[in-house]
């Protein structure tokens, strides 16, 4: 007994001091070779891609037969990989070739014969009791990517059964399921034949909806925001527009729509839609700062279901060295059209600038339409009564606009965006047969665009534009208020406040009638939730109707840090005129929540 546990003992104290002779970092040094993938590309990719004996360059086994266990190991891949991209006669021998040198490492040599790549020779659908799939018409080959001649891939092959499923549910057979898939290869011909079994159940119609969830929210409404009729063809579109549109909303937390268990003798299949509910009320306030404009606050208030059909009330307040106002939107859901909300506004606005101190109050309402998920366009009516002194000179002004809209967003976040874009056009004819003090026509377009640059998207190149004219008067008989301006946190940074373009003999701002901008930033994530952003921007503001490109832009660059919030980045900017006239200040300094732009 004694001696089998001296045994034992000495066995595990030889173990340790065999594990403990191979340290970390050390072990059987190797390079790798493919010889003979020249010729096919997308097997040599998923062949590197899916080798052991690459990707553990720099982990090297402790010995000779353990780097040929992992040799054998990748061979089993590279054969699976060959079969996932149609070579099924493809061979691989590797060997494991001495180093030539004491100290230099070893050479695993992999040879590839990769044969002939099969093709596809025919695609079948049919039932699960194998009779042929009747579902109305044939299915789509160019969508489903699965015809005769092309390449047997089998990733192709799993994406058409995924794909013919998806024809099938969007056709009006929504309890449809997919069997068995069978693949035969013909090695003789280098063909395959791949045939798909489904079980399409019956076609069916929307029929009755049923709501729940809905505690404070009319169930009303929540049916009005379905896009479908009743009896309609079971498409699976119509329910996944439905969730979208209910979510959309802003009232719910959750929103579930799907179709029920079973189609009854009427053809008619049930739908359920469950949904939770969010807290109507909302309230909110944040900080702002900037050398040119000085401290704001901001705060709001807001109810998203003031009547029990979704209509959202938001109130707004600023209070800032330049502006203070007092804003409220009521927001009316799907008015005469689904997808169109009416907008009543009203406002009371104080603003004091170099340029001219203002006070407004306005009041009007507009229609917001959306058009599909990108695309919005919007028009209504405005009147507003200010009163403005420029210098010595007060003037009362009553302004009826007309304005028209159109906004394409295509970006994927609100405060930070990484990828897609934003567009806004906007064209306000004022008139005086209307009610106005004088007639003239303001229009601006803007643009910003985002591009990922790795996959992480720690690195976003963002960029952006903008133009402006107003038509139809003079400089000096548009109200101050309505000028194009330029210069600023939301504009050229390294400006003072509407500092940019055309200056009275006090070195004060005039505004003009016309308007350039550009910008770019690199958004760098360099740690954990902590960035930084290289910037430079661009801009002038003109006195004539169009811009004259020939005059310089004024330039500034900066550097911004980011802190990125679960709500958006914190934004800190400090940025400096490139080409300064005497009266430009050296920097500014701006703090606020979200992107510049």
């Amino acid at each position: 007994m004694r001696v089998a546990i001296f045994i034992l003992l000495a066995l595990t104290v030889l173990g340790r001091a065999a594990t403990a002779e191979v340290k970390p970092g050390q072990g059987v040094r190797y390079t790798v070779a493919f010889a003979g993938m020249e010729a096919v590309a997308d097997l040599a990719d998923l062949i590197r891609q899916s080798s052991a004996l690459v990707s553990k360059t720099d982990d090297p086994p402790p010995s000779r037969a353990a780097l040929q266990r992992r040799v054998d190991d990748d061979v089993e891949r590279f054969e699976s990989a060959a079969r996932s991209l149609g070579y099924y006669d493809a061979a691989f021998d590797a060997a494991i070739q001495p180093a030539s040198a004491a100290g230099e490492p070893m050479t695993v040599t992999v040879m590839v014969e990769p044969g002939q790549a099969y093709r596809i020779a025919l695609v079948e659908f049919r039932t699960a009791d194998d009779a042929p799939l009747a579902v109305g018409a044939e299915l789509p080959a160019k969508r489903i990517g699965l015809a005769a001649g092309a390449q047997a891939r089998a990733a192709d092959v799993v994406s058409a059964q995924t794909t013919a499923l998806r024809i099938l549910h969007e056709r009006g057979y929504p309890l449809a399921e997919a069997g068995k898939r069978t693949v035969l290869i013909d090695r003789d011909a280098k063909e395959m034949r791949v045939t798909f079994r489904f079980t399409p159940g019956p076609a069916a119609r929307l029929g009755s909806v049923s709501v729940s969830g809905a505690e404070t929210v009319d169930p009303g409404f929540v049916l009005r925001r379905l896009p479908w009729r009743f009896g309609e063809s079971a498409d699976i579109r119509k329910i996944e527009d439905g969730r979208r549109n209910l979510a959309s909303t802003g009232v719910f937390d959750t929103v579930d729509v799907r179709f029920g268990d079973a189609v009854d003798a009427e053809g008619l299949i049930p739908v359920q839609v469950s949904v939770t509910e969010r807290a109507p009320r909302s309230i909110g306030a944040g900080v702002s700062a900037s050398t040119s404009e000085g401290l704001g606050v901001n705060a709001f208030w807001t109810h998203r279901n003031l009547f029990g059909g979704a209509e959202r009330l938001d109130v707004n307040g600023r209070v800032s060295e330049v502006e203070t106002h007092v804003t409220g939107d009521l927001r009316l859901p799907d008015v005469i059209l689904n997808d169109q909300d009416l907008v009543l506004s009203s406002g009371l606005v104080q603003e004091s600038t170099d340029s001219y101190d203002s006070q407004k109050v306005s009041v009007g309402g507009r229609f917001e339409r959306r058009v599909n998920d990108i695309l919005t366009v919007d028009y209504g009516a405005v009147l507003e009564r200010s009163l403005i002194d420029e210098g010595d000179v007060e003037n009362r002004y009553t302004l009826v606009g007309l304005p028209v809209g159109a906004t394409i967003d295509t970006s994927d976040d609100l405060l930070n965006p990484t990828r897609g874009g934003r567009s806004r056009v906007r064209f306000t004819p004022y008139l005086e047969y209307l009610g106005s003090t004088i007639s003239f026509y303001s229009m601006t377009a803007r643009h910003a665009h985002y591009v990922a640059l790795d996959d992480a998207r720690d690195f976003i190149l963002a960029g952006r534009a903008a133009i402006g004219s107003i038509l139809g008067a003079s400089t000096n008989n548009i109200p101050a208020d309505k000028r194009l301006y330029s210069g600023g946190s939301g504009s050229v940074r390294g400006y003072g406040l509407q500092k940019i373009g055309p200056l009275d003999g006090s070195g004060d701002p005039t505004g003009g009638r016309s308007m350039v901008e550009v910008g770019a930033e690199l958004r760098w994530r360099i740690h954990g939730d902590f960035g930084i952003v290289p910037f430079i921007d661009g801009g002038q503001v003109y006195d004539t109707e169009t811009p004259d490109l020939g005059q310089e832009l004024q330039w500034a660059a900066g550097l911004g840090f980011r802190y990125y919030t679960p709500i958006g980045p914190i934004r800190a900017d400090i940025a400096f005129p490139l080409n300064p006239r005497s009266s430009d200040d050296r920097f500014q300094v701006y703090f606020s929540l979200g992107q510049a732009f």
